[in-house]
């Protein structure tokens, strides 16, 4: 090989792993431990409820297209789970922020019905699952960060927020009542 070609090849090395590392570092600051494949999971349920009209039916054709049917407690306790999911919601934000602006408002209020809905059909199987979950150290952590990172947003997307957030909370109550 001649000498300027062993350059050329070393230098877009040296670009590609500068690459390389600059995508790591800003995928880390931004979704920390999401993985690619759980991001692109979150993307392809967002493509294909991109088309739905009414919003509920979008937001039940995302959780679907995601988790799985929903008509399997454990699929409907993995969508409730992942909305405490500081990464997932990281991720859910992303999506919102590439969808018109006339459906995020109407996004958020389906997404709290579809929690509002959820509260009142488990049964007492599922509730009493997703309190063994909610109590153990993990799930305790899980709240705790999201509730900061919640927290940390700024006031109008806390608002924007607002709809869910009192369904969350209501939900999680919900779970020590008989």
């Amino acid at each position: 090989m001649k000498k300027r070609t062993k350059i050329i090849i070393l230098a877009a090395g040296i670009v590609a792993i500068a690459l390389v590392g600059a995508g790591s570092a800003l995928w880390t600051r931004t979704f920390h431990h999401y993985s690619p494949r759980e991001l692109l999971k979150d993307v392809r349920a967002g493509l294909a409820a991109r088309n739905i009209q009414p919003p509920k039916a979008r937001v039940e054709a995302f959780l679907t297209a995601r988790y799985g049917s929903l008509t399997e407690p454990a699929n409907r306790q993995r969508a409730f789970l992942d909305l405490f999911n500081v990464d997932h919601t990281k991720a859910l934000d992303f999506i919102a922020g590439h969808s018109p602006a006339s459906q995020k408002q109407a996004d958020t209020q389906a997404m709290a019905e579809w929690i509002a809905q959820y509260r009142k059909t488990m049964s007492a199987e599922e509730r009493a699952a997703l309190r063994t979950r909610i109590n153990s150290e993990s799930g305790k952590s899980m709240l705790q960060q999201s509730t900061a990172h919640y927290m940390a947003q700024e006031e109008s997307v806390r608002n924007a927020q607002k709809a869910v957030m009192m369904e969350l909370t209501a939900t999680l109550t919900s779970l020590w009542k008989p």
